[in-house]
């Protein structure tokens, strides 16, 4: 019988610029690992660390992780390995984050170029019920154990937050996709806030108004410098995925009791009408199409919330009426909202 064929087969391994993983072996070593033995059951050389803009394939990174928390029986090994990292430290990708005037603009240009520095990996912002949740989740099927890389990854973009907000900052909740661990104190009590797990991607809660907080380095000639850089990179390795994501994800940010126009997105994106347009044809994208599945995913997010009425949900996704909340709900599930709440 002819085995099913696996599209990843055809896919280029993703990437993660070993920025990544700065510190990484003085904390193994710290907690009793070695080296030379976690990194040669993971594939990773030793001179991967030594240029912080070459690639690690992302497999092997988050194996890596994995691995070094078997080694060291210290299963919170990315979690303190995040808790440390700061924004200096994750290469181009955190300097255009600090170096941005704004909060806002920081994360917006980490959204914007976050393809440049990890691969198949969605990283954005979501709103919810008064609060904003930064989302972050591996896409790419083959990289399979990533409890590690979750954990470092949201305490990497906490530091971001504190960059702007002071060291006593914390997010109002923290999730994770993978099942909690025996013990999750540590977790809250490393990320001051309560953190749920088993949830549907990794993600931390702030206040809106957090966003209008300044970054105290903000640097307009350093961040033209990183920005070309991001920019060349993110040509390099475009994937109309990436480009479509971006969109959908500002389409969700801007979503509300009436739907963002096309040129509210583009100029969130910095992009005049006709350039985004471009861009939009250029990857084969309409944005009509990115509209419906934005409205789709955030749909799916809301329901998720026993507290929230579908009229609210109505009303948060642009729709003037209930009903026809009920209509496009149907055509995407198959089903009617009340219906999915039941099952």
């Amino acid at each position: 019988m002819q085995q099913p064929v696996n599209s990843c087969e055809f896919t280029a391994p993703s990437k993660v610029l070993s920025a990544a993983a700065n510190g990484a072996k003085q904390l193994f070593r710290a907690c009793g690992g070695d080296i030379d033995r976690i990194l040669g059951q993971t594939g990773i050389r030793h001179e991967d660390f030594e240029n912080p803009v070459s690639e690690v394939n992302l497999s092997q990174y988050c194996h890596m992780f994995e691995v070094a928390a078997q080694q060291t029986g210290n299963h919170n090994i990315g979690l303190h390995f995040g808790k440390n990292f700061q924004p200096k430290q994750l290469g181009m990708l955190g300097y255009a984050a600090i170096s941005s005037p704004t909060l806002a603009a920081g994360l917006r240009h980490m959204e914007t170029y976050f393809p440049a520095h990890q691969g198949q990996t969605t990283f954005g912002l979501l709103p919810d019920d008064g609060v904003l949740w930064l989302s972050y989740q591996i896409v790419d099927p083959r990289v399979v154990n990533r409890r590690q890389d979750a954990e470092l990854s949201l305490g990497m973009f906490c530091n971001v937050f504190r960059a702007a907000l002071g060291e006593d900052w914390a997010p109002l909740e923290v999730r994770f996709e993978h099942a909690a661990p025996d013990d999750g104190r540590e977790h809250e009590r490393l990320f001051n806030a309560p953190v749920r797990f088993g949830r549907r991607t990794n993600a931390i809660a702030f206040r809106r108004k957090d966003l209008d907080a300044k970054m105290p380095d903000q640097d307009p000639y350093l961040f033209s410098v990183v920005k070309a850089f991001l920019e060349s990179r993110n040509a390099s390795v475009e994937d109309p995925t990436d480009f479509a994501t971006l969109v959908r994800n500002q389409v969700k940010l801007n979503l509300g009791s009436r739907l963002p126009t096309l040129p509210e997105i583009a100029s969130v994106l910095g992009l005049s009408c006709s350039s985004f347009q471009k861009q939009l044809r250029r990857h084969g994208l309409a944005f009509p199409d990115i509209l419906k599945a934005a409205r789709h995913e955030l749909a799916l997010h809301y329901m998720d919330d026993p507290d929230m009425s579908l009229t609210e949900i109505a009303y948060n996704l642009g729709y003037s009426e209930q009903s026809a909340f009920t209509r496009a709900f149907r055509n995407w599930t198959g089903m009617s909202p009340q219906r999915y709440r039941r099952l």
